[in-house]
């Protein structure tokens, strides 16, 4: 008689974890790629978002005849501000009225503007020194936007191409910056950057701001992407400048920064004459 056997289908438990054990080892493999194209999109964006801020500065310029400046008394709202008109936020403008009111925290002024910030820095929107408004992750030089400046092109001597405009600060490991104007609680950090630290230098002030910062970190610039971060040039260019680019250590202080030989003092200062070239950026 012969007899039928039916087999049956399916994998035997050895097989099955072996299945698991490649599943995760193409996984471990790929998870790497997979979170360093989403860092390459988000970095991206970030410099397009200074890009826009470039260009909005030349638009203000051209309409005005100068930069904005970094705020403006009596009423203290930001270089940020001036540009909504020039970023597709005229109604926000409207709203915030800032040739006719003062800066205060209220709905307009904790409002998210996507521009304004870096989608690689996960800190919160509503800025945790700086009174609560709406975060931003720029901070702009003042060499081209100071406190109720009217700064021109044609004050930048050293050429736009080498001057920087305005730059990353996160809100993780830094101070940040908010784009509403100085908040009056917290000083002019709020809006402007100075090389007077290394980029990327973290913030010392803990979870205050900012009697307990000393040395004034706050004002350096920084980003959540690795080893640097991006800068937007008078012309409106572009550059990701590393954390290692040269800077002078005396003046790591809370006065303003002064002229001296070093890369990153040199693409800051307007008119110091220091020669800098491309090459070294």
């Amino acid at each position: 008689m012969r007899e039928y056997y039916m087999r049956r289908s399916g994998f035997t438990l050895i097989e099955l974890l072996v299945v698991i054990s490649i599943v995760g080892v193409l996984v471990a493999l790929l998870l790497p790629a997979v979170q360093a194209a989403r860092e390459a999109a988000r970095r991206s964006q970030c410099q397009n978002n200074l890009r826009q801020l470039g260009l909005a500065m030349q638009a203000h310029h051209s309409a005005r005849g100068y930069f904005p400046p970094a705020f403006l008394k009596p009423g203290n709202w930001g270089w940020s501000v001036w540009l909504l008109p020039y970023i597709e936020e005229k109604e926000l403008y409207r709203t915030l009225d800032p040739t006719d009111t003062t800066i205060a925290v209220n709905a307009s002024t904790t409002r998210p503007v996507s521009v304004f910030l870096c989608p690689t820095d996960p800190a919160p929107i509503l800025h945790v020194f700086y009174s609560g408004y709406a975060r931003s992750d720029y901070a702009v030089s003042e060499q081209v936007s100071d406190g109720g400046s009217k700064i021109r092109v044609s004050q930048i001597k050293d050429g736009t191409s080498k001057t920087l405009m305005a730059g990353e600060r996160d809100l993780k490991n830094q101070a940040g910056a908010i784009w509403a104007g100085r908040d009056t609680t917290s000083g002019v950090a709020s809006v402007i950057g100075r090389p007077t630290w290394p980029i990327n230098t973290a913030y010392a002030g803990g979870n205050t701001c900012c009697a307990s910062d000393t040395g004034c970190t706050r004002y350096a610039w920084s980003s959540m992407h690795s080893a640097g971060a991006t800068f937007v040039f008078c012309d409106a260019s572009t550059h990701f400048l590393p954390e290692t680019i040269a800077n002078d250590p005396s003046q790591q202080t809370c006065n303003k920064p002064t002229s001296a030989n070093f890369l990153l003092l040199n693409l800051y200062f307007r008119d110091d004459g220091n020669p800098v070239t491309i090459s070294e950026y």
